[in-house]
């Protein structure tokens, strides 16, 4: 009951130095929630990042590289220059697969275009490939197949999710047909959502036709975008990369002192740097939350030990009439514990908040361990625990004469 009553008293009197300064405590209360806010919904960002990252590895596939054509250099005074060199070929794929047996090897050629159904539109990216891209990218299936051999220079098409919405509302199905270029093509098969990849392209509004049929019956030529090469994954990508290198630069004609006309990415590396960039943004928004926070504490600091020095009178009074430096203490910390409370609490709920608003714009769940966001939860609970503790200590250790001298 003793200890209820203290608790009463305290949050009366933290009621009444927040009265007294008003414009101090609520600037203090403003940082210090500014503070506790950001520091917890750095923790959520960061998980929800990191499941995103992960998502977006998952969908271009594990132990992959990737070899497209290389940038042009720049002639000056040439007014009409390729951007890339065209020399990527369906025989390079071809040699590859033999130089490597145990990598699949998968060509790829894409173009922007538009699909017709009905009256219908859909702007897509159209792939023409082989039957290995479906395992090869880790894409899994809605409705129908994919492409086999058997599809090589026919009109089939299968169809991306979004695609599939936008023809038609309730999506297309297998034996549907849809209208490329005046030609009508056969749906064989639609795929599941998969977002948007590394590289900003949004998987689910693509279209896939035969390597075959789109070289002889849409682009009339034979090279290709890029490639794909997926390793065991016991063996890796990274020996393997060097191989392809000197093999392209081989069978393309490339002298010593010439750059390469392809460039070979790995994956894995890819998803490193983006592991690296994300770190970094999740410790500047971390550390600036931290800081807000401190400068809260600090501010709670500071107003407290203007009250302490406001209510020198008080302490000497009580002390004089036996309080001990651990009642003056008690007092002052459970006062800025109200203060400290206050403003933390204020500033996890808004940090909850914007958690929970992050969560529904990026359409992901909450991730099962919030490590990151208990950290934030208590890093806060230390700061305000510091702050309260400081003025407690001070205001204990006034003298009874001190404290009454005029």
């Amino acid at each position: 009951m003793r200890f209820l009553r203290g608790i009463s008293v305290a949050v009366r009197a933290a009621a009444a130095v927040l009265a007294q300064n008003r414009w101090r405590s609520l600037l203090t209360l403003v940082v210090c929630g500014t503070g506790a806010a950001g520091v917890v919904l750095a923790g959520v960002l960061a998980e929800i990042q990191v499941a995103e990252m992960q998502a977006r590895l998952s969908a271009l596939g594990s132990n992959l590289l990737v070899v497209s054509p290389n940038k042009l250099p720049p002639i000056s005074g040439r007014l009409r220059q390729l951007e890339h060199f065209i020399s990527l070929l369906p025989e390079d794929a071809a040699a590859l697969s033999e130089l490597i047996p145990s990598a699949t090897v998968v060509p790829v050629v894409a173009r922007e275009t538009t699909i017709r159904s009905d009256n219908r539109a859909a702007r897509v990216r159209l792939i023409g490939t082989t039957a290995d891209y479906l395992r090869v990218r880790s894409f899994s299936l809605q409705r129908g197949r994919f492409l086999d051999g058997a599809d090589d220079g026919e009109r089939a098409i299968v169809l991306g999710s979004a695609v599939s919405r936008e023809l038609r509302p309730q999506g297309m199905q297998p034996g549907d047909t849809v209208f490329l270029g005046g030609n009508p093509y056969s749906v064989i098969g639609t795929l599941d959502p998969h977002g948007v990849n590394f590289a900003g392209e949004d998987e689910d509004h693509q279209a896939f036709v035969p390597l075959e049929t789109y070289q002889r019956r849409i682009a009339n030529r034979p090279w290709l975008s890029h490639l794909y090469m997926q390793f065991p994954l016991r063996a890796g990508s990274q020996p393997g990369a060097e191989a392809v290198r000197r093999l392209l630069r081989e069978r393309h004609g490339r002298w010593d002192y010439q750059a390469d006309d392809t460039v070979i990415r790995n994956l894995s590396d890819l998803a490193t740097e983006q592991s690296e960039l994300l770190t970094t943004v999740v410790w500047v928004v971390s550390v600036t939350g931290l800081l807000l926070l401190l400068m809260g504490a600090a501010g709670i600091v500071t107003l407290m030990l203007l009250v302490v020095r406001q209510r020198s009178a008080e302490i000497g009074l009580r002390r004089a009439l036996g309080a001990t430096p651990a009642d003056i203490a008690i007092q002052f910390f459970l006062e800025s514990s109200v203060i400290a409370g206050i403003g933390i609490t204020l500033g996890l709920c808004l940090g909850g908040l914007g958690s929970f608003l992050a969560l529904r714009v990026y359409s992901v769940q909450a991730p099962a361990t919030s490590n990151l966001p208990l950290l934030g939860v208590l890093v806060s609970i230390v700061a305000g625990t510091v702050a309260s503790v400081v003025p407690a200590i001070l205001a204990a250790r006034l003298e009874p004469s001190d404290a009454l001298r005029p």
